[in-house]
């Protein structure tokens, strides 16, 4: 029997043996008995699925903002005024608001399901004694799991034996190189990169062979715990969107107060009707709001991610565009990130010198140096021969495709393999001129490879590689200059061994001997001693050659660049070095953070930049640390073991070649070449759309303040509304998005890398937006206004002026437009004026909409306008152009005071919206905003029961006959189809009846025949007898008998005929209720119930069904009993969530639809029946199942209290 499972057991310090007794296993693994027991117990080997949230939901949530509330009202009252067109129009905008949110929003959360498929599907188990495939989700803790090269590790497991076993842990530690694994203990506190005898889930085994007992299977592996990491990482906010929403609630708030004084105002101090005041109000809710501004920023985020998919950066959510315009420091992996993830040889010594190669990965083009000088390889005999020997005791093969090289076999016999290319020796010759005969594989437990070669003439060779301090206890010579060999100096090498450790690359060295003549067969004992060491090879994964050009203009941009991985401290110091970061020489590892308090990580990680051996839950901490301290952090990585951090950093961007789906999935970018250097062009776009939004934002406010101001102004004079509610959505609908897009598509400022990113908290509307919102909307009031009282001052009826009110909003716009191009400089110029031609397209519309506005006859009876004359156009167009020469003109009194005040001239006031003087009136609104949002979210209750699942509708499957019943097939739970027999009435009364009318018929058919042959002959006889009676040889006595005869006679046939028909329908009648013997289900669905069994009698009824059948089961319902007071908490509407412990992972959502009391006890007491109406679109609910509800009750009564 084994032990209770300890999931903090560390097993890589266990020896094998006391890992198999700890399970009760042994070499030959579990029974099949035992392993169903445990899998029954532990569950199946795999991850559970994501929640994802529903396409309704996701698009219900576009309504979930407080401004969209408040038109949402709007609308609703002016239904209840029995304003339809106003209503609609109001709505129709609302919803084509969601529709665009929703369509560019994208897929939802999916990181644990791509955690979860890195879980291989099959897996080589012993069980009994054999050896088979089984299906990976079937392991179970105990089994006995066989490993060979290519192969993926189906779970966690502690090596019992192995064989030159390698596996690949990049995806999971981020190491680069494969890491060599053995069976002996670890120390306890080794880390998970070096932990040599575990193999992890999810790791690729890239040499050897090696078996393992199952230590922990599904959520309890190393990838299980990363799953559950994702599943709790808090996705933050981005700034914009935190900033919006703090716009938008301040906004709201305002509103309300402003729409409230109108209302106030003009019902009791004009007397004005209240409906005309609602509806002034609503005005002004309508015209303060921007309603085209989330569809604004939705469509320029949404040109953001296509100009950043050209330069192969993938946005995979909209916000993150303008995230990356504020990020201030860039935590990036190393491997596969700043470097290649492909090992390289980077130093060779030999005897005489050290040399330097040039070129990465596993191209085999590059150069060889010495001091800095070109050197040529076949003048250095010892180079030569040392790179000869790396690559005849190798097996890799390189191969090239699409351009790219890569590697068939071991990575670091790739690196050596290249190395030896470079130099260029012919290896496919040299193997051909002197082909391998034997080999002695690498085993880590004596850390070399060697293989014997032969030539033609029989000559063997002995060429050996492996840990360099090994081998040199192995060599008693070593190659000098010239091709002599002198004794070993041992010391010599050891410092080249340091030296190059020091560097961060992995040491390797090769040595060789001649084999005895006829010698076909090699053995430890003729490389133990003898050999002579020919060199050492330093190996790393080095920098990509962009990566450090990109975190140059990164530094420029005043972004901060940390380096985090899994490797060796060393290696990330030498390459943190070459990528140009600094302070290297103070990398830290993951067990210096442990032992660091949260204050001196923060002071630490502000400094450092190089962080080693770290684990996912370290990234994660440094990323916390960093946003603690305000910083945006874009977090960049490939593996799983950076999905977490991904997901809690600022801006997660994943590699999109090499990257693994986990970190995909939990990333906001995808770099689709796996450049770093793409990262800088998508922060200069990032900040352009930053820019953009800001110009956005400066245009569509003041557009919308004047119309609200115009309605306020209109209302404290006491006079008529220069705009309607309807006319305003055509200005911030059509007008103002159409122009506000068309500043989404201006190109990025030239400087606009030259700046440092801006402050996290930074508002996006400033106190100098404050002031220009402001002071555009009075100028583009008192032209709108005073346009308005010009027309009717003329005699002009409300529809022009209007009309011309209309028109004068819309011109303004155009006039402002080409002034916040751009927000400071002068625009006052050819190309201020004409430089863009999204500008200049979307006035020309503007144009032609104003045009159809004014003159085409349904939308005059739309929008309630009238044509104007050219009177009316000039004063029109004197004010849009009155307006953007009063807007250059501020723009130049600002520039004057800034250059002569040496100050900015837009600077941002931190952590203040508005002057000064407005901080009480701020305060007061907060308080305000603060209780309408309560008011609406807060009072919320939970109630939880236990439910049972039942079908919406049930068709009642009825007895068309009476009888017996002979047999029964269908029962509770079984699906049916349409026509299909659920049971059988006993035949045999009715095929008695059957045949009993079938007598009967019989007899009534032979009396037919008989009383027409009686006929006949009657009706012969009468025909005889009148022509006797012409010749008056028989009496009218007799004549009229058998005229009486007759008429007897064809009554009688009559009356067989009627009882033959009468037999036939009685035949059919028997025959029908025999077909009504099969009781059929009437239509498709699962049997909910049954009334009958084998031997009842049944009477044929509309009222007593048989079986019941849901038939609608994409609608369920749910019924649970609650008590009175919980009752007394719920409401009809309310939502409830449930699940169903026969559907595990799977999680239901309904609403409530009735509430009924199912006891008279007094209210607290008694039991209330609630009702909850479930969709079930998967078909994955079925009637009869018990399920846990959850409902989120409303505790708030009518009032809102």
């Amino acid at each position: 029997m084994h032990k209770p499972i300890d999931p903090s057991e560390n097993w890589s310090a266990l020896t094998a043996n006391a890992a198999l007794q700890h399970f009760g296993s042994s070499g030959a693994g579990l029974s099949d008995d035992e392993a169903a027991r445990r899998l029954a117990q532990f569950g199946p080997n795999r991850l559970p699925m994501a929640k994802r949230r529903s396409a309704l939901v996701r698009f219900v949530l576009q309504f979930h903002n407080v401004l969209i509330y408040v038109l949402l009202a709007a609308s609703a009252g002016t239904a209840f005024l029995k304003d339809w067109v106003d209503a609609g129009v109001i709505l129709a905008a609302v919803v084509i608001n969601a529709i665009i949110g929703f369509i560019q929003e994208g897929k939802a959360e999916q990181a644990l399901d791509a955690v979860r498929n890195m879980l291989s599907l099959h897996a080589t188990v012993i069980r009994g004694e054999r050896r088979f495939v089984v299906e990976a989700e079937t392991l179970v803790p105990g089994d006995i799991v066989f490993l060979q090269s290519g192969d993926k590790v189906p779970a966690d497991l502690r090596l019992i034996r192995v064989k030159t076993l390698q596996i690949q842990e990049a995806a999971l530690t981020g190491e680069s190189a494969p890491v060599d694994k053995q069976e002996t203990p670890v120390s306890p506190e080794a880390l998970l990169g070096d932990r040599a005898s575990m193999a992890y889930s999810g790791t690729v085994v890239t040499y050897g062979q090696g078996t393992g007992v199952v230590v922990a299977t599904g959520m309890k592996t190393e990838i299980g715990r990363i799953s559950a990491m994702l599943s709790e990482v808090e996705e933050l906010t981005t700034p914009l969107l935190q900033q919006m929403g703090k716009f938008g609630r301040w906004l709201s708030v305002i509103i309300l107060a402003v729409s409230s004084a109108v209302f106030a105002i003009g019902a009791w101090i004009w007397n004005f009707p209240v409906s005309d005041m609602y509806m002034a109000a609503v005005g002004v809710a309508v015209a303060a709001i921007p309603e085209g501004l989330p569809t604004v920023i939705t469509v320029t985020l949404a040109i953001g991610v296509q100009r950043m998919a050209q330069r192969n950066a993938i946005i995979r959510r909209l916000p993150a565009v303008e995230t990356l315009g504020a990020v201030t420091t860039i935590c990036s992996d190393k491997t596969g990130t700043l470097t290649r993830n492909e090992l390289t040889v980077r130093t060779v010594v030999t005897a005489d010198s050290v040399f330097e190669t040039s070129g990465v990965g596993y191209d085999p083009h590059g150069d060889f140096t010495e001091n800095g000088k070109t050197v040529s390889v076949e003048e250095r005999a010892n180079l030569v021969e040392a790179l000869r020997a790396a690559a005849m005791c190798n097996d890799a093969v390189l191969n090239e495709r699409d351009g790219v090289w890569g590697v068939d076999g071991d990575p670091t016999e790739g690196a050596l393999l290249a190395g030896a290319l470079k130099a260029g020796l012919d290896v496919p010759r040299e193997l051909k001129e002197r082909p391998r005969t034997d080999e002695i594989p690498f085993e880590a437990q004596h850390r070399f490879m060697a293989t014997l070669h032969h030539d033609h003439s029989g000559n063997g060779f002995i060429f050996v590689k492996g840990a360099p301090e090994r081998l040199l206890e192995m060599c008693f010579w070593q190659r000098e200059p010239g091709g002599a060999q002198r004794p070993l100096d041992a010391d010599f090498w050891l410092r080249h061994i340091g030296d190059i450790a020091a560097k961060g690359q992995r040491v390797l060295g090769v040595a060789a001997k001649q084999a005895p003549a006829g010698h076909c067969e090699l053995a430890f004992g003729d490389v133990e001693r003898d050999l002579t060491f020919l060199g050492l090879f330093g190996l790393i994964d080095p920098p990509r050659a962009e990566a450090v050009a990109a975190i140059r203009e990164c530094v420029d941009a005043g972004i901060g660049v940390k380096m985090i991985t899994g490797d060796h401290v060393a290696t990330a110091a030498a390459i943190a070095r070459e990528l140009g970061l600094p302070n290297p020489e103070r990398a830290l590892t993951g067990r210096d953070l442990d032992k660091l308090s949260q204050e001196e990580l923060d002071a630490t990680v502000r400094d450092a930049t190089v962080f080693a051996r770290t684990s996912p839950e370290h990234k994660l901490r440094l990323v916390k640390s960093l946003q603690s301290q305000g910083h945006i952090v874009a977090m960049t990585g490939d593996g799983v073991n950076d999905a977490p951090a991904l997901k809690r950093a600022d801006i997660g961007i994943a590699m999109g070649v090499k990257g693994t789906e986990a970190a995909k999935e939990a990333a906001e970018m995808v770099l689709a070449d796996d450049n770093f250097a793409s990262i800088v062009q998508a922060v200069r776009e990032g900040r352009a759309v930053y820019d953009n939004l800001k110009k956005t934002i400066m245009y569509m406010l003041p557009i919308s303040g004047s119309q609200a101001m115009t309605i306020v102004a209109a209302v404290v004079m006491g006079e008529a509304l220069p705009i309607t509610p309807i006319q305003i959505l055509w200005v911030n609908l059509v007008d103002g998005v159409t122009l506000g897009l068309a500043l989404a598509f201006l190109a990025a400022d030239p400087d606009i890398m030259d700046r440092p990113p801006r402050p996290p908290k930074e508002p996006i509307v400033s106190r100098y937006f404050m002031w220009r919102i402001a002071f555009v909307s009075f100028v583009a009031l008192v032209a709108t206004f005073g346009l308005y009282e010009w027309a009717t001052a003329r005699g002009a009826s409300v529809e022009t002026a209007r009309t011309v009110a209309v028109n004068t909003l819309v011109a303004c716009g155009i006039g402002y437009i080409f002034s916040v191009r751009r927000l400071t400089a002068s625009s006052l110029s050819l190309d201020g004026i004409f430089g863009s031609r999204s500008v200049l397209v979307a006035v020309s519309l503007i144009v032609v909409f104003q045009a159809l506005f004014t003159y085409a006859p349904w939308m005059q009876a739309l929008f309630g306008t009238t044509a104007l004359g050219l009177d009316s156009w000039t004063n029109i167009i004197a004010a849009g152009v009155t307006l953007f020469a009063v807007a250059e003109l501020e723009k130049a009194v600002r520039r004057y005071r800034s250059r002569a005040d040496r100050r900015p001239a837009q600077r941002v006031s931190k952590g203040s919206w508005a002057p000064q003087g407005a901080l009480g009136a701020l305060a007061l609104f907060a308080i305000a905003g603060g209780w309408l949002l309560f008011s609406v979210f807060g009072g919320g209750a939970v109630v939880t029961a236990q439910g049972v699942v039942s079908p919406a509708a049930v068709t009642p499957v009825l007895a068309q006959a009476a009888g017996v019943v002979q047999a029964v097939h269908c029962d509770r739970g079984t699906k049916v189809a349409k026509g299909q027999l659920c049971a059988k009435l006993d035949p045999r009364p009715f095929e008695t009846a059957i045949d009993r009318e079938k007598t009967a018929l019989a007899a009534a058919d032979a009396e037919l025949v008989q009383s027409r042959a009686g006929f006949a002959s009657a009706q012969a006889d009468l025909e005889r007898k009148t022509a006797l009676s012409q010749r008056r040889a028989i009496s009218r006595k007799a004549l009229d008998a058998a005229r009486r005869t007759v008429t007897r006679a064809q009554a009688r046939v009559s009356e067989a005929e009627a009882a033959l028909a009468k037999r036939q329908a009685a035949l059919a009648a028997a025959e029908a209720a025999l077909a009504y013997t099969d009781v059929l289900a009437p239509s498709a669905g699962i049997v909910v119930d049954r009334n009958i069994e084998v031997g009842q009698s049944v009477a044929k009824s509309v009222e007593a069904p048989l079986f019941g059948v849901a038939t609608d089961l994409e609608n369920l319902r749910v019924t649970v009993s609650v008590s009175g007071k919980n009752a007394g908490a719920i409401k009809v509407g309310d939502k409830a969530a449930f699940k169903v412990a026969t559907l595990p992972g799977h999680g239901f959502s309904g609403v409530v639809s009735s509430i009924r009391q199912a006891s008279e006890r007094p209210e607290n007491d008694a039991a209330f029946n609630i009702v909850i109406d479930a969709p079930n679109p998967d078909l994955l609910l079925e009637p009869g199942m018990t399920a846990t509800i959850r409902i989120e009750a409303d505790r708030r009564d009518a009032s809102g209290k």
